[in-house]
């Protein structure tokens, strides 16, 4: 993957988060990879995204991550305290803290488009993400915190980077869940 090249230059603080982000990813396209294109464009009873829309939906995700990330280590957030009461992820962070939520307006997929074309686009944020954290220079990744604006959750670096590999293990359970529809074309 092209993002590995810059795995090195990360702050050693990340590098366990990060490890876990790419573990993650690397069951997602492992769940993927046998997926005909009729079983890629199957949308299951009831509604809901079809396989190529929940990948979709991960690219869109980790753009938005890489856009975080990048004003977080910029310090646009330093000013601002965590309020009396938020919750506050951190790298201790050990599962995905939400259950089914509506995708804000930004990672909602587009029109559904092939694998190899949304698998692009997933190595490119996933290259963008690393070369945003590869900007970290401080002592303490867990000393950055910035709100979720979807959520209102505030999240340290490290947390943020553990939710992007919870947020997609979350979808990861997803697809395997459409896979197993009796409907699912075979």
């Amino acid at each position: 993957m092209t993002a590995l090249r810059g795995v090195h230059e990360l702050h050693r603080a990340l590098r366990e988060a990060w490890d876990f982000v790419e573990t993650v990813r690397k069951e997602l396209l492992h769940t993927i990879q046998p997926v005909s294109v009729a079983q890629w464009n199957f949308c299951p009873a009831g509604g809901g995204w079809c396989i190529a829309q929940v990948v979709d939906h991960l690219h869109h995700a980790e753009t938005g991550m890489s856009k975080m990330v990048r004003k977080l280590i910029r310090g646009d957030y330093g000013a601002e305290a965590v309020p009396i009461g938020a919750t506050l992820h951190t790298r201790d962070l050990d599962r995905y803290p939400y259950g089914r939520l509506v995708a804000p307006p930004g990672l909602v997929p587009g029109p559904v488009r092939d694998r190899p074309e949304v698998e692009r686009q997933l190595e490119l944020a996933r290259a963008r993400l690393c070369s945003e954290l590869s900007l970290f220079r401080g002592d303490d990744p867990e000393a950055l915190r910035s709100p979720d604006p979807a959520t209102g959750d505030w999240f340290t670096l490290v947390g943020w980077i553990k939710l992007q590999a919870w947020h997609e293990a979350h979808h990861t359970t997803q697809i395997l869940t459409i896979m197993a529809s009796s409907h699912l074309p075979r």
